[in-house]
């Protein structure tokens, strides 16, 4: 008899900015770095013969907390990667039902039968890795290995462990993050599912669904979810709902908005705009409603390897609703396909709720920068994936 581990990941940016995260290669989440230690003390007294991951970043830096107390190394394989998300890859989730409403509702109704354009199915990535892990079998028979991987592998792998039809993948929700199913291999092709998505090593306050307001495992999150739009600095509608926003992102940060120029910051938007149509844009709910702004300054290049934070602002009406993290999350990936190492952003030294926030997403401070509006803390988060 063979045991696996299967565990999903700790969690991941996708996670919690609500981005289709596949195949994408993103980072952990200070959360995230929490979990692992909960998921080494399960694994303890565990004794594991060999550990292995997916290559990608979330699901490798996971590993390493389940190995090292072993002693082991993390051995990669590009096999037990994640479904390929195809085109739908570092989009927002509720960009989806926008761009390709039939593919997207397929993949809420019939989740069996959906495959994103360019990408896989959930049966075809739980194939796929399960395939991977009966290769590994093969090398450890008689022993007790633990395998990383990702959700939606998972999920499609337990249908076809269960010897479930496709429609019965529903009957099996989604796993939180850093949670464990346990295989029992009869050689490597009979197995019997002892349990799975236990992540009862997880204390509440550290459960990413708990965190996002999923509160049915089968359904999706309660908590709003932005897409993103282009912020027309040139149309008369947009450019006072640019406006608009930045002055009362200066009203909060200065006390006032003696020193905001609108003219001057919609050349500032154009200009940036012009190296990346998404430099700014506004964060809408479903209804089309702009409840958040995001603006980047991607025209600043005194320092190469950094991205600068134009500004951040939700309307008032939707602060504490889960939104922060998708306006970062939509900075991070404009900044990350500029080939940007650090997100910089400016926080006015009197200004609590920024320096709140920032601190929140696990930015460091790092120097300071005065100008007409007073000092400023220099805010740094890295971004780049090794």
């Amino acid at each position: 008899m063979t045991t696996v581990y299967l565990i999903r990941h700790a969690e991941a940016e996708g996670n919690v900015y609500r981005r289709c995260h596949g195949q994408y290669d993103s980072l952990l989440t200070p959360r995230a770095y929490e979990q692992l230690p909960c998921l080494a003390k399960r694994f303890e007294g565990v004794p594991l013969d060999a550990v292995y991951a997916s290559d990608l970043f979330r699901a490798r830096t996971t590993a390493k907390a389940v190995a090292q107390p072993h002693g082991l190394n993390v051995e990669l394989r590009p096999v037990l990667r994640e479904i390929d998300m195809g085109d739908w890859e570092d989009l927002p989730w509720a960009e989806l039902p926008r761009i390709w409403p039939e593919e997207y509702a397929v993949w809420r109704a019939r989740p069996w039968d959906a495959r994103p354009p360019h990408g896989e199915s959930v049966l075809q990535a739980g194939q796929r890795m399960l395939d991977g892990v009966r290769g590994l079998v093969r090398q450890h028979e008689g022993g007790t290995i633990a395998v990383v991987t990702h959700g939606s592998a998972i999920r499609g792998a337990l249908t076809i462990a269960h010897s479930f039809t496709p429609e019965q993948m529903g009957e099996i929700g989604w796993g939180d993050n850093t949670c464990v199913a346990k295989f029992e291999f009869d050689g490597p092709d009979r197995l019997a599912v002892v349990y799975e998505n236990d992540a009862s090593h997880l204390p509440e306050r550290l459960s990413t669904f708990a965190a996002i307001g999923w509160k049915d495992n089968k359904g999706v999150p309660e908590t709003p979810q932005l897409w993103f739009r282009r912020a027309d600095p040139m149309d008369a509608g947009d450019a006072g709902k640019i406006v608009a926003f930045l002055r009362e992102l200066h009203r909060n940060a200065y006390g006032t908005d003696a020193n905001l120029d609108p003219d001057a910051l919609l050349a500032d938007v154009a200009r940036a705009q012009r190296v990346s149509p998404r430099a700014c844009c506004f964060g809408c709910l479903e209804s089309g409603e702009e409840a958040a702004l995001v603006y980047l300054k991607t025209w600043y290049d005194d320092e190469p390897d950094i991205g600068l934070v134009g500004g951040f602002c939700i309307d008032e009406r939707y602060r504490g609703r889960g939104l922060s993290g998708q306006i970062l999350g939509q900075a991070i990936s404009v900044y990350r396909a500029l080939g940007k190492t650090y997100l910089c952003a400016h926080a006015a030294e009197h200004n609590a709720r920024a320096q709140g926030f920032y601190r929140k997403f696990a930015f460091e401070q790092h120097g300071e920068y005065r100008d007409e509006n007073g000092l400023h803390y220099r805010m740094f988060k890295r971004i780049c994936v090794d």
